[in-house]
């Protein structure tokens, strides 16, 4: 890790120092002066970062102060601004971390380094398709997906311009109570994203408050149903397919389909808890902070695949030379075991599953649980016993698949996170399994990703978007 440099002694300054200090000083000559001066105690400079809250928590912040001894300066901004906000200033940020942070690759404001600088970054133990994109996704969006990462497609596993640092396949969340879908049908993929669009869910129908990510979902699940075809990436379409996809979603708007376009977490969050939402397309986070607050609620295994994201850090090229080595060591840090507990917690998984650390600390039951589709050892009445029997006992007596809706990975799997000794025996038959299933099925039906790419002409995107909001019944 990189020194500061030490701020020299002024004579004004030096002549302060005790008397005895100074006549040993003198004695022993410029040495003495010098001994004296790289025994003072080192501050190192403070990493400003700006980003999310789910990326570096102010409790992580924290635990590098305690840890390193260095302040790491949080300035958060909203998810949907927060990479324009980067983009306006790059010289008041150090490094940050964002799901739309493509304009700043493509303005070159992003600081290029060897991916040596990154020790956690092992590409054996990388999720695959941060490798080999080119596997999942068409040319064009292999493309794309490979310049959010890598300096170029001949700098792959050799140049890095960001690091991952937590990914997912987004959905929805839905309420079983109000939609028949969920574990009493398996957990095979069998809803479809023109569900959303379904009159029985009428006015109880969330969607995001960004066009990007309401036409790009769209335009996927017309595209793989054969209704208009897209020829280039997914994720940056041209205004003419654009132009089919508002065709397609503007008699839907206006019939008074779509309750909110929602951009602020905690409102998601509330109006499915309070059941005033019964679908919206959602976050991870946003399912287990549902069932929190006793809801029943699950997350959406779409047939033609969910979208892919990974959120970054990236250093600014007008970083203060003096904290860079600092922040290879943040980025570094975020993919070691305490960061990869704090997203895990959020239902978000590392890119770097393979480490042995990782599968050690979370267990065989975790473990399987979380990557591979594999159901916990404990059937579901003893886990919702465990997690609600002393606040909520009523739970014990709902159907079980009201009971799998309830189901809460922090709670169960409790033992990552205090550190107590994994629960061992073998996958239940009535156990929970994650909805979306392992990895390796969401990943063979993904057919695009989003974050945290955006579109070429994202300004085309916004105009149509805000023509689909205003058409919105009053």
């Amino acid at each position: 890790m990189k020194k500061m440099s030490q701020e020299k002694v002024s004579r004004r300054n030096y002549l302060k120092i005790g008397a005895g200090a100074a006549v040993a000083a003198v004695a022993i000559g410029a040495g003495g002066y010098y001994a004296y001066e790289t025994t003072r105690p080192k501050v190192k400079p403070k990493i400003r970062y700006m980003g999310y809250p789910f990326y570096i928590p102010k409790e992580a912040a924290d635990k590098w102060k305690e840890e390193r001894g260095q302040e790491i300066e949080l300035t958060y901004e909203d998810f949907w601004v927060l990479s324009q906000k980067q983009l306006a200033n790059p010289k008041v940020w150090d490094f940050g971390g964002s799901g739309r942070y493509r304009p700043l690759v493509d303005a070159d404001l992003c600081l290029s380094f060897p991916m040596s600088k990154i020790p956690r970054w092992m590409p054996d133990k990388a999720m695959p398709l941060f490798t080999s994109p080119e596997k999942y996704f068409s040319p064009e969006q292999a493309e794309r997906f490979i310049r959010l990462t890598w300096k170029s497609k001949e700098e792959v596993n050799k140049t890095m311009v960001a690091v991952p640092l937590m990914w997912n396949f987004d959905t929805g969340t839905y309420l079983p109570e109000h939609m028949p879908y969920g574990p009493a049908k398996g957990y095979e993929a069998d809803f479809q994203f023109n569900e959303l669009f379904n009159p029985e869910w009428k006015g109880k129908v969330g969607m995001y408050d960004e066009g990007f990510a309401v036409i790009t979902e769209t335009g996927n699940w017309l595209d793989a149903t054969g209704q208009i075809k897209i020829t280039g990436a997914i994720s940056s379409l041209d205004p003419g397919t654009i132009d089919k996809i508002f065709d397609y979603l503007l008699p839907i708007a206006k019939s008074g389909q779509f309750r909110t376009f929602w951009s602020k977490y905690a409102d998601v969050v509330n109006l499915l808890s309070t059941r005033e939402l019964w679908v919206s397309q959602s976050w991870n986070p946003v399912l287990f902070d549902v069932r929190k607050a006793g809801t029943p609620a699950f997350y959406i295994n779409y047939e033609h695949g969910g979208s892919f994201w990974y959120n970054s850090h990236y250093i600014s090229k007008y970083a203060n030379p003096d904290v860079i080595e600092d922040v290879y060591a943040v980025m570094n840090w975020c993919l070691e075991l305490y960061m990869q507990m704090t997203y895990t917690k959020q239902g978000y998984p590392t890119p770097m599953w393979g480490h042995e650390d990782v599968k050690n600390a979370m267990g065989a039951e975790f473990y399987g649980w979380f990557y591979e589709g594999k159901r916990t050892y404990l059937p579901i009445d003893e886990a919702t016993k465990e997690a609600w029997g002393k606040d909520h006992p009523e739970f014990a007596a709902l159907d079980e698949r009201l009971q799998q809706g309830l189901f809460v990975p922090d709670v169960y799997f409790r033992q990552f996170w205090t550190g107590e000794a994994p629960r061992s025996g073998s996958p239940n038959p009535k156990g929970n399994i994650r909805e979306m299933g392992s990895v390796e099925d969401r990943a063979k039906r993904c057919r695009f990703f989003s974050s945290p790419d955006l579109p070429d002409n994202n300004d085309y995107y916004l105009s149509k978007f805000e023509q689909l909001k205003a058409a919105l019944p009053v």
